[in-house]
């Protein structure tokens, strides 16, 4: 099956253009410099199957290069987004390029995808965990809970699956929505805890943990996301699903795995809790039973496996 994939340069963007290559998908790998996506850390063979394409989703221009590429047989993944640098403190800059790109972006690509224009098979779309906002109680949240984000980046998030549902039901087109929580692996540059630790401990210092570290994250490998992306594509299901690796993590696990990871042992460094507790954990059942979907890589392998990249990085 024909595939285009927007953000195919992104961090994830690259995991899931070398997934569908390598089960034999034709690929349209679609980002604002028209490059091909880099080999994921370890993937030496290339990618054969892959062509790549310029389009700006901020940019008018980008609904007719993306729908030249698209038709009713088609696959249609959406993965160009702008994340800033903190989705907890955005500035006023940062909102209306949030905006620009992750609504009106979306918006761009979905018209691309419209009977009119040329249809497509089905389109994927990667939303967030911070749809959810602050959720009550301590069972794990599932894809019906109540959605009200806190951030400007999980709200814009939000205004793209409500788009892309709208789009369903008017085009008739299959379509499939990933909340997915922060995405680790090698790769990854958002300054955050896990990758925050990883680079505390490859400079040998220890990680610094502000209150005792038990609130409660959602953690997914790059790889296991973009098998979730290659499920939503030939799994026939539709519709919005929470993928995750299906463990609520500490943010002192992460602290405690990361010196294990590096050999160094020990225990992390507690400071004064800077920042209320934020607790987010999502069932991830909906995603086993109509996807297929299961975690193949564990968090220890996972940092492990970050770490090594980090030691072969050497801007890192």
């Amino acid at each position: 099956m024909k595939v285009v994939v927007t953000g195919a340069t992104g961090h994830v963007g690259g995991y899931v253009v070398a997934k569908l290559a390598a089960d034999g998908h034709e690929v349209v790998a679609v980002s604002r410099s028209g490059a091909l996506p880099a080999l994921p850390f370890g993937v030496s063979k290339p990618v054969a199957a892959v062509r790549a394409v310029a389009a700006d989703i901020a940019r008018d221009d980008a609904t007719a290069i993306v729908q030249r590429e698209l038709g009713p047989e088609v696959a249609l993944v959406h993965l160009a987004a702008f994340h800033p640098p903190s989705t907890w403190s955005s500035d006023s800059d940062e909102r209306r390029t949030l905006t620009e790109i992750n609504v009106r972006g979306a918006m761009r690509v979905l018209e691309a995808a419209r009977q009119k224009a040329g249809g497509a098979k089905c389109v994927v779309y990667a939303s967030s965990f911070e749809v959810y906002g602050e959720v009550a109680g301590s069972a794990p949240i599932s894809e019906a809970a109540r959605l009200s984000p806190r951030t400007a980046y999980g709200a814009t998030k939000l205004s793209g699956e409500d788009h892309l549902i709208s789009f369903a039901y008017e085009e008739r087109t299959r379509v499939v929505a990933l909340r997915m929580p922060a995405i680790y692996g090698p790769g990854e540059h958002t300054p955050r805890a896990l990758p925050n630790f990883l680079l505390s401990v490859l400079r040998g210092q220890r990680p610094t943990v502000f209150g005792d570290g038990s609130d409660l994250r959602d953690q997914l490998h790059a790889r296991d996301a973009a098998n979730a992306v290659a499920l939503s594509i030939t799994s026939g299901a539709s519709g919005i699903f929470n993928v995750a690796d299906g463990e609520p993590h500490s943010i002192l696990q992460l602290a405690r795995l990361a010196l294990e990871v590096s050999g160094m042992g020990g225990e992390p460094e507690l400071r004064e809790r800077a920042k209320a507790r934020v607790d987010c954990h999502m069932s991830i059942a909906a995603a086993r039973t109509q996807l297929g979907f299961t975690p193949a890589v564990t968090l220890r392998d996972g940092m492990a496996e970050q770490l090594a990249w980090l030691r072969a990085t050497p801007s890192t």
